[in-house]
């Protein structure tokens, strides 16, 4: 898929799939501190997960339409990839632009540490990392897999053992139990959270969207949940349970996936 994009038309909406309202054992306690404990989580929303990351071309559609510069020296030339190096307020601001894009309610409000999230309109957002979590295990269909979509992550993951030292177009390897790619391996994935090494023993057991202040601010910009490893980590941190934190303002190996809440009237 070309780079080129028309800024003057309105770019198509992403395939995206149905993830029913359900409970879940979140964390994995055999895993690093901030994983643990498991525990169970309800999810009460009913969501819809982009089938893959958000692209290069369709980020390049933004960057056109609003004057944004591009990181094109670590895309290469292929629309297909997931975007590389968007850092987690520019993705915000994808999802509202997209949002109005299609006449859709923006979720995103405020600014700075200040920035709220309506989880209950009707636009395009970031997931919390709990619905990040429930969609990467399959929703209700989940067979209980370590990867998204198999026990055997050569299966449904690119990192470090299969990707040869490069990202891949999503869709490339087989899509977890409700037909989403990548949510292990290829490109970390922002999530909308703060970031805290004891999030689960703190956590909300319905619907839990992080900690509600900043626990920890660094020169870059507070730190923020990022989830599904790359293409450059080991087998460990491609797991769905596998935590992992980035600088909000820092764009680092960072791409995202398009979450909706379906609200009742639609």
């Amino acid at each position: 898929m070309p780079l080129a994009a028309a800024a003057e038309e309105r770019p198509p909406a992403p395939r995206m799939v149905m993830v029913e309202p359900g409970s879940f054992m979140m964390g994995d306690d055999k895993g690093s501190p901030d994983q643990i404990p498991a525990h169970k989580v309800t999810i009460t929303r009913t969501l819809l997960a982009a089938e893959r990351k958000v692209s290069v071309a369709e980020y390049a559609a933004f960057c056109a339409a609003t004057g944004r510069p591009t990181p094109a020296s670590r895309w290469g030339d292929d629309g297909d990839l997931p975007a590389i190096g968007v850092d987690w307020r520019d993705a915000l601001a994808y999802c509202d632009w997209l949002s109005a894009q299609h006449g859709l309610e923006p979720c995103y409000a405020g600014a700075g540490n200040a920035t709220l999230c309506d989880f209950d309109a009707g636009g395009y957002r970031l997931p919390t990392e709990a619905e990040w979590e429930w969609a990467a295990r399959g929703g209700r269909l989940s067979k209980g897999y370590g990867y998204a979509g198999s026990d055997d992550p050569l299966a449904v993951a690119w990192f470090d053992e299969n990707s040869g030292g490069r990202m891949h177009p999503a869709g490339s390897l087989a899509p977890n139990e409700l037909g989403l790619y990548d949510f292990s391996g290829n490109l970390y994935e922002w999530c909308w959270d703060y970031y805290s090494r004891n999030a689960y023993a703190e956590a909300a057991a319905m619907d839990p969207a992080g900690p509600a202040m900043v626990p920890k601010a660094t020169p870059r910009g507070p730190e923020r949940v990022r989830r599904a490893g790359s293409w450059r980590e080991n087998r460990e941190s491609v797991r769905i349970s596998f935590r992992a934190r980035d600088n909000e303002n820092y764009p680092g190996d960072n791409g995202f996936r398009l979450f909706r809440t379906v609200r009742p009237a639609q």
